[in-house]
Order: structure tokens, then sequence, then C-alpha cells
């Protein structure tokens, strides 16, 4: 993937309509479409697709010049902006999550690459906004344990590519991984650009509650994208989420085979190894901090997997 910030050819520039799909973000959506019409580069449409929701997110959207699109039950996420691309008339399309906040050149930077007719899909930087002690350390130990091997996610994208990939409507874990390896794999890397002046902010679990309702769901969906893409990288990522809840297991199993506490002990070494690295990286001294995030995380998302055995319930 190219890594570039700047201007790429002097073809015109083409228009972007901006897609976000909605369900019960009543509390972040003004933010996200203020920064989207306040833009110094205006869209050409913004479409706001909505997945039924229940409390006021509908009734903030009508005060601004939007499209709004109700999605049929079951509703995801994969299937809103689907749905959206699918009625969409703009050029280009940016996939906007509802509590992400755009820099105001957001828009005019990344549509100058698109002056390039080759260029298929941008990438922006994408940065945390921290407003509760629980998001600023989940976002530190984000950025601390990046993966250099992750797919990014081409926010910015041709609406004739998107329309040829689609998103898998029935996954809810990994939706967006898969679209990125599937667009990889009929399309390359090389057209697809790294934009350093093109900024997103978003936001993470604000709560304990908000962390473990996302890792529930991660973990309820997770079987459905790990059948479909279960390659190496897959299986690391697994193993990293479950290993905490592993030890804790191994450690109440050591107390009748203690000739497992080589093993036990190994599983905390590395442990500990990985997030004093994270600390490093990050130049916090957040090592409890992170050793709570991953367990929390790591419980959560086995109660997910374990629900998504026995509950079989679609939508979002």
């Amino acid at each position: 993937m190219k890594k570039t910030s700047s201007l790429l050819s002097n073809s015109s520039k083409p228009n972007v309509s901006v897609i976000i799909p909605t369900k019960n973000e009543g509390t972040v959506i003004e933010s996200c479409l203020s920064s989207v019409f306040n833009q110094s580069v205006k869209p050409s449409e913004v479409i706001v697709v909505d997945g039924r929701s229940t409390d006021n997110t509908l009734e903030k959207v009508q005060h601004y010049p939007v499209r709004t699109l109700i999605e049929n039950e079951p509703t995801s996420l994969p299937n809103a902006r689907n749905l959206g691309a699918q009625q969409a008339d703009g050029e280009v399309l940016l996939l906007l999550d509802a509590d992400m906040v755009l820099d105001r050149d957001c828009l005019k930077n990344a549509l100058e690459y698109f002056r390039n007719s080759d260029v298929i899909a941008v990438v922006p930087v994408v940065k945390v906004s921290d407003h509760t002690r629980l998001e600023k350390i989940y976002g530190k130990w984000l950025q601390a344990t990046d993966n250099p091997v992750r797919i990014p996610n081409t926010n910015f994208i041709r609406r004739e590519v998107f329309n040829n990939i689609k998103y898998d409507r029935n996954l809810g874990f990994g939706e967006d991984d898969d679209f990125q390896i599937r667009l990889r794999r009929a399309y390359g890397n090389s057209n697809i650009l790294w934009a350093s002046d093109c900024k997103i902010s978003m936001h993470l679990p604000h709560s304990i509650r908000e962390l473990r309702q996302q890792h529930i769901w991660y973990g309820r969906t997770f079987l459905g994208y790990f059948s479909k893409n279960h390659g190496l990288r897959q299986i690391l990522a697994l193993g990293s989420l479950l290993a905490p809840t592993f030890l804790s297991v191994l450690t109440g199993v050591t107390l009748v085979f203690t000739r497992l506490i080589p093993l036990l002990l190994l599983g905390f070494i590395i442990l500990m190894t990985k997030n004093l690295i994270a600390c490093y990286r990050s130049k916090t001294f957040y090592l409890l901090e992170f050793l709570g995030l991953e367990f929390l995380r790591s419980i959560f998302f086995l109660s997910g997997i374990v629900q998504g055995l026995f509950v079989k319930r679609a939508g979002r």
C-alpha cells in the first residue's frame, strides 16, 4: 500500500456520498453530522441508514439535510452499508461510523487523491478521542499493540469498486476485515493509498458496560467470520483474545495438576512481556490497567462465543 500526502493529477475532482449506518446513536450522531456538514469541501449527499433505532437518533438526524433510509429486519452494519451504497449517487463513497468525527479538510484532502483515476480507495488516519479513563486506556493499548499485518479500513472507496465487492451482510465481527481481504484479492494494494493528511477521530467504549456489549457481540458473531477466514492471522487474533481467560482457568487447574505450573508461568510471562512492551510503546505505565483490560475483553468475548453457540439472534 502506498503512503503519500501529495496531489496525484490534474483531472477533475470527483464528488462523494457519505454513508452513515445508525442504531441508537443519539449521543454521538450530532457530532458526526456536524463535522460532515462543516467540511471545507461539502459532500454531494449524506445518507443515514438506520437500523430501527429506539432512542432519539432519527429525531436528531432530521435537523440535518440528509437522506434517511430504514433497514428491514434483521438489521446489520454490513447490510446498512450495502443499502446506502446501492442508493448513493457519488463517484466516491465515505463509509463513516456514527461515532466518527472528520477533521475540517478531510473530504477535501481525500478527494484530491481520486483525481487519479487509478486510485480505487483511500485509507485515512484514524485517531482515538478519549473522553473517559477507560477510553484513554483502551486507546493507548490499541495504539501500543497495533498489529503491523492488520488490514486498515478503506473508508473512502470508489462506488463502482464497492459495488463489485460489497459487505457480507451475514457477518458481525470482522465484517470490515472480510471486506478488506476480498477487496485486496480482487484489486491488489497498489491503487489503495494511505493519506496522512486525511484525519478522522473515533470513539471507543466509554464504560465497562459498553466494553461488555461490544465484545459479547464480537464473540457471538466471531464463528461466522472464522469459518470464512481462518488463516494464521485470524488464529493468532483468536489466541490473543482467549489467552487471558485460558490463563485464568489454567490457574485453577494447576491447583490439582501441579505439573502444569511451568506452562502457567510461561503464559503469564508472555502476557506480562506483551503489556510491558505496550507500556513502553505508549510511554505510559498502565501495566495493571492494560492487564485488566485484556482480561475483561477476553471474558466478555468468550461469553459471546458461548452465547453464539446456543442463541441464534440475527441483526444488531
